[in-house]
């Protein structure tokens, strides 16, 4: 029988039944055969490489070459001092701060790189359109008229209204009546548990 294809617990139950009638449990095929082991070429040009070509860490700049330090037989703590002169030499990555906290001050205006309390380029632009504020004034259509005519107020001024005469035979009482006594709660049982107090 060909275990391929069935589950865990069918073939655990099968092996299970196997050894309860007596016959030894059937072990599985071994695989076809192995796929030969991935070999890749290796250029001629690694036979020749030479480690006193490569220059001293320390006369790298941020010009120079980093490849041939990044070659499969340059010992890996070459490798590593060189890219670390690599990066060391770049402001972009020596200088970098992360996102920490505590690290900056939020509060401040200039607190967070990248980062103001002011709007600012093309966000502004977009914000005024959107609200309409960078709209040209309509010209009137009659010029005469507008000169002679003030500027209307932007906040038209609420109407006065005169006040509600007081309804004949309405008072109003100045004290609230008493209320009444509220009904006593029922005593409750006494507590049973709980009671531990930490000593």
């Amino acid at each position: 029988m060909s275990g391929e294809g069935e589950g865990f617990l069918s073939r655990w139950s099968r092996r299970k039944r196997a050894t309860a009638e007596g016959r030894p449990p059937e072990e599985p095929a071994p695989p076809a055969e192995a796929p030969p082991p991935v070999t890749l070429p290796e250029a001629e040009a690694d036979d020749e490489f030479d480690l006193a070509s490569l220059p001293p860490v320390e006369s790298l700049t941020l010009e120079s070459d980093f490849k041939a330090f990044l070659h499969r037989k340059v010992p890996l703590d070459l490798r590593a001092a060189a890219l670390r002169r690599a990066w060391s030499l770049d402001p972009a990555i020596r200088d970098f701060i992360g996102p920490a906290d505590y690290a900056w001050d939020f509060n401040a205006p200039d607190g967070v790189p990248g980062f103001a309390l002011e709007l600012g380029g093309d966000a502004m632009k977009l914000l005024s359109h959107a609200l309409g504020l960078d709209a040209p004034a309509q010209p009137p259509a009659n010029p005469e008229a507008a000169e002679a005519s003030p500027e209307p107020p932007l906040l038209a001024e609420a109407p006065v209204l005169p006040a509600e005469p007081a309804l004949p035979g309405l008072a109003i009482p100045e004290e609230p009546p008493p209320a009444a006594p509220a009904p006593e709660a029922p005593a409750l049982n006494p507590r049973r548990h709980g009671g531990a107090l930490p000593v």
